[in-house]
């Protein structure tokens, strides 16, 4: 059972609670209003008091709830209050005992007076196991059995019954009590467990991740260097030989010599990156590698549309920017725009491409984040427009807090960037 499930468990056996303490008060309150002497008076007197004091209790607890998830302190989804305390503080707070005292103290008081107010001991001993956990609140129960067995016998006489309904009560309660704080305990050490597998799962992927990208980039380091920087430096010792050549035949030979280096770095630099154009995009076209990213990385979330009119006419290094551009834009609105529906365009005329993602999230203030980024391997606003503007491009942010998000990309056609 997850936290999420836990919590909603205990949030009904906590309103359960509310109803049993609720119906017997009322019923104890009908048969004693109006009190018949003054013994019956401080009986309804401690009962309203205990009612009271338990209300207090209970706003308390939804007070502090609310203050630790304004202050962004997680709260554990069932309350176990018999872990071990930190160390140098007491066992229990103070809080929690007086309390306890308070609301077994006026029931003993209501019980003395009232025969009726003794039956308010069955929601006490729930409420005694939870706050004192297992070992104080085990005593607590028995003892306040033992007094609910004394209060009725001494006002209604001494018999069988009279001593089995409290003890049966506190078995029952016990039971009940310790048995769910078992199966709670149990739930939540393999929520943990869970918890720390999927992060040495995330951990292992990323470390993987990392050892890819460090092999990648040497991999590249040698490529680069034994080829085009081979390259380069060839080219640039032919032309400081042309310039200490006389003019003629000798020069004119380098400087063919430096145009032939040029062209040969010029397509093993091709070849390098035409090696880093994404699979997809360079067999299948942009069509196809977008519908591949919405069937796999964007599928589980919000619905993704798409819609691509025509992209043969894009160069590869176009087409490679344009995926990075709706990879970016798509990411960000799936991670924080909290989405239902993503619609990505792609339209390309005779005149430019233009690629748009719409989403109907929480939109935000573009002005207030012109440049930010919101996490590793994202590319924030700056570095989409710096990507855009490499093509002569621009890119523009339609967005209003509470009516989604409209990015919009707009590459002209040009030179190729293999050109």
């Amino acid at each position: 059972m997850d936290g999420h499930r836990l919590a909603s468990v205990f949030t009904g056996l906590r309103l359960g609670l509310h109803a049993v303490v609720a119906v017997i008060v009322l019923i104890v309150l009908l048969r004693s209003v109006p009190p018949a002497d003054a013994r019956a008076a401080v009986g309804v007197g401690a009962i309203l008091a205990w009612v009271l004091a338990y209300a207090a209790g209970v706003a308390d607890g939804v007070r502090r709830t609310r203050r630790r998830a304004a202050a962004g302190v997680a709260t554990p989804s069932v309350p176990l209050p018999d872990d071990a305390p930190p160390a140098g503080r007491a066992s229990r707070p103070a809080a929690v005992w007086l309390g306890i005292g308070t609301l077994s103290l006026l029931w003993l008081v209501a019980a003395w007076c009232l025969p009726e107010a003794a039956y308010l001991v069955f929601p006490l001993f729930f409420l005694q196991l939870h706050l004192l956990g297992a070992r104080w609140g085990t005593a607590l129960v028995l003892v306040s059995a033992v007094c609910a067995v004394i209060t009725l016998g001494v006002q209604q006489g001494f018999s069988v019954p009279g001593a089995v309904g409290p003890m049966l009560g506190a078995a029952v309660a016990l039971l009940v009590g310790l048995g769910f704080r078992a199966f709670t305990r149990q739930a939540v050490a393999r929520e943990a467990l869970v918890e720390e597998l999927v992060a040495a799962r995330d951990e292992l992927a990323r470390s993987e991740r990392r050892a890819g990208q460090e092999a990648e980039r040497a991999r590249l380091a040698r490529d680069i260097h034994d080829t085009v920087s081979q390259s380069l430096s060839s080219i640039q010792m032919l032309l400081h030989a042309a310039e200490r050549a006389p003019q003629g035949e000798g020069s004119a030979e380098l400087l063919r010599l430096a145009r032939e280096s040029a062209a040969s770095a010029q397509a093993e630099t091709r070849s390098i990156v035409r090696a880093l154009t994404p699979a997809p995009l360079q067999e299948e076209g942009l069509a196809a590698a977008l519908r591949r990213l919405a069937e796999t990385e964007w599928s589980g979330g919000p619905e993704v549309l798409l819609s691509v009119e025509g992209d043969e006419a894009l160069d590869m290094s176009r087409r490679t920017a344009l995926l990075r551009l709706a990879q970016g834009a798509v990411g960000n609105a799936l991670r924080h725009a909290g989405a239902t529906r993503i619609e990505l365009g792609l339209r390309v005329d005779a005149q430019a491409a233009t690629l748009t993602v719409s989403d109907d999230g929480v939109g935000f203030e573009p002005e207030l984040a012109p440049g930010a980024s919101h996490g590793a391997g994202h590319f924030g606003l700056a570095s989409m427009r710096e990507r855009a503007a490499q093509f002569g491009g621009r890119l523009s942010v339609d967005s209003t807090p509470g009516h989604g998000t409209r990015v919009e990309v707009v590459l002209p056609h040009g030179p190729s960037k293999e050109a």
